[in-house]
């Protein structure tokens, strides 16, 4: 997910591309991506598609101050999946939301892409680790840096806004059981959201 002001204003293209030059994550890690992560088997796009509330993300650049953020994806009459990220800013109250696409590279792994500017794309992996299409969805990032370092992005997607325990804890230990880190977590903001 990554989120850009509808305005595109020199500050935010800036940050989003300091986050591409950093793998889009503020969770940088001394080692290479691990290679043990596993991804949900049989993938089932079109049972993914539809709106996501993100229950906890590691921290990232492009959702500063993000406050009642989803992610909501379509299917393209291309066969891509157009993608949706929105939320309101925390600081200002106003609205603010990027449009991009993904494609399947292989089974629950898909590469998205968002265009920042006419001349320059933001894109990263997209992994699902696991998901249940109705209650929640565990997505991974992890993007190589150069001296053998990596930077990695979480999220925890739900379909209601406010999820219930068993939920989460369900997507926790999706998190626990490939061996990533939970400390980075940090909980979305979604009480007093419109809609």
């Amino acid at each position: 997910m990554a989120i850009v002001s509808g305005k595109s204003t020199l500050i935010t293209v800036a940050l989003v591309a300091m986050a591409a030059h950093l793998g889009m994550a503020q969770v940088v890690s001394p080692n290479c991506c691990p290679t043990n992560v596993e991804v949900v088997p049989s993938f089932d796009l079109s049972k993914y598609l539809g709106l996501w509330y993100e229950y906890a993300k590691y921290p990232v650049y492009f959702e500063a101050d993000g406050v009642c953020i989803t992610a909501e994806y379509s299917l393209s009459a291309d066969g891509s999946v157009g993608v949706k990220n929105s939320q309101v800013n925390g600081t200002t109250g106003q609205p603010e939301d990027i449009l991009g696409t993904a494609s399947v590279v292989s089974n629950a792994k898909l590469l998205v892409k968002f265009p920042v500017s006419p001349a320059f794309d933001v894109s990263s992996n997209y992994w699902v680790l696991d998901t249940d299409y109705s209650s929640y969805s565990v997505v991974y990032s992890c993007q190589e840096l150069p001296n053998a370092q990596s930077s990695t992005i979480v999220w925890i997607l739900t379909r209601q806004r406010l999820p219930s325990e068993h939920t989460v804890q369900t997507a926790l230990n999706v998190l626990k059981k490939n061996g990533i880190s939970l400390d980075p977590l940090t909980v979305t903001n979604q009480v007093a959201c419109c809609n």
